[in-house]
């Protein structure tokens, strides 16, 4: 009998639309049965993105606030496997993948499940990462894979090439000599390897080693020095979110905290950088390091 796979994603720009076809190549080529669903938002997030709209996502992202989403429908109630291909929006789960994962037929079907997470990011990903882990763990999934494909471009300039991206609408170099932001073409293709990796465990029923093969094949690495930003990142934007769905007049606190936003990227976190590279890593490197190892582990256990 066939493996029976639920796949559920969202993809704005199409690229994490690529990663999982390719992901999932090997899978149906050995015969398993693979469900792909899409989680459609009833507003439709527009791709490219107007500096407006996407800068309004950011408080109900990082304070976890559904939005209207289309009815998700399985056509089992078990499978062998369950797969979320999701990206961070505003260093959370995006507004799509946070709805779905509230979804009641979603978590339960994930209960004593093997569940496998493939995130594609610019590069900060660790508390949109964590929150995902937890939802598995809180509704009895096994998680038992991560993959994690990022820009794997410097930061300032990953972060100009996003915008570019994100706003122009279009996925090549920036007047000729910017690099292609977001994942590379060689990444999205490398993951048809990390499917095969996933039918042998499947096939085997022994997920213990995937976690730790794909380390070593780089499909989930951690930046300590990013780590040290995002942490204290995540609390700033939580403390604006809260701020700005207080407020009434909310497009005025939206541009204010979008000026934050490209002084924080462009001239705060170099600076932190700096001192985390000079003050923090050499007297604490032995706790960053489990710091790092448990962001890049999976939970085996529900």
């Amino acid at each position: 009998m066939s493996k029976q796979i639920l796949v559920l994603y969202y993809s704005q720009t199409g690229q994490l639309e690529q990663i999982v076809n390719n992901f999932c190549s090997p899978l149906i080529s050995a015969g398993c049965e693979v469900e792909l669903v899409e989680i459609i938002p009833i507003e439709e997030f527009k791709f490219p993105w107007n500096g407006a709209r996407f800068f309004d996502a950011m408080p109900e992202c990082v304070l976890d606030i559904p939005i209207s989403i289309k009815k998700v429908a399985l056509t089992k109630d078990r499978y062998d496997l369950v797969i979320i291909a999701w990206q961070p929006w505003f260093l959370s789960p995006s507004l799509p993948i946070i709805s779905a994962l509230k979804d009641p037929k979603i978590m339960s079907v994930i209960s004593q499940t093997p569940v496998i997470t493939i995130c594609g990011a610019r590069n900060m990903w660790i508390s949109a990462h964590k929150r995902i882990r937890n939802w598995i763990k809180d509704n009895g999934g096994i998680h038992v894979g991560s993959l994690v494909l990022r820009d794997r471009n410097n930061n300032l300039i990953s972060g100009i090439t996003i915008q570019y991206w994100l706003f122009k609408g279009r996925k090549d170099k920036m007047f000729g000599v910017f690099p292609k932001p977001g994942v590379s073409d060689d990444d999205i293709e490398n993951c048809k390897n990390f499917g095969i990796d996933a039918y042998e465990c499947l096939q085997n029923d022994e997920w213990n080693y995937l976690q730790q093969k794909w380390i070593k094949q780089d499909g989930i690495s951690v930046s300590k020095r990013l780590m040290f930003v995002e942490y204290r990142a995540i609390k700033i934007f939580t403390l604006w979110a809260k701020l700005i769905r207080r407020k009434q007049n909310r497009k005025l606190w939206i541009n204010i905290f979008r000026i934050y936003l490209l002084f924080a990227l462009f001239l705060l976190s170099p600076i932190v950088i700096l001192l985390f590279t000079l003050i923090i890593q050499p007297f604490f490197n032995k706790s960053l390091n489990k710091q790092k190892d448990f962001h890049e582990g999976v939970n085996l256990q529900p």
